[in-house]
């Protein structure tokens, strides 16, 4: 389970995570991680991936090759992450597959993303993005 949490005081976002990466029942602690950290820096945003480990490697990857990467706006970061979405089923072999009944295909990718112009999070089906700005 990954702990990520973001606060925006006097216009300043902050955010910060957990360090624990696990596997099933296998907790791997941070000194013995090569890659712990659940941050990304993308732009002028600061971006928590909970989930799969393998998600912090592949959005990196992929929002670096994104031409136009905003994250300023829900409706900015909703284009975003539309983008990857047919990549990340074709090179990286997502599973978008959740339930029966959800109305859209899944990213698979909870997030939360801290800058400027507020928190956002983003939940494995993309309609349910939300935002709060300061």
């Amino acid at each position: 389970m990954t702990t990520i949490v973001a606060v925006i005081k006097n216009g300043i976002a902050a955010i910060a995570a957990d360090t624990l990466t696990t596997f099933g029942n296998t907790r791997l602690p941070s000194h013995l991680d090569a890659s712990h950290d659940k941050i990304l820096h993308i732009g002028n945003s600061y971006v928590g991936v909970c989930g799969s480990a393998a998600h912090h490697l592949v959005l990196a990857n992929l929002l670096a090759k994104t031409p136009d990467v905003q994250l300023n706006s829900k409706a900015q970061i909703f284009k975003t992450f539309r983008k990857p979405h047919p990549v990340l089923k074709e090179e990286c072999f997502l599973n978008p597959k959740e339930d029966e009944e959800d109305p859209y295909e899944s990213c698979q990718i909870t997030a939360l993303i801290a800058n400027a112009n507020g928190i956002f999070g983003i939940y494995s089906i993309t309609s349910d993005l939300t935002g709060a700005n300061q």
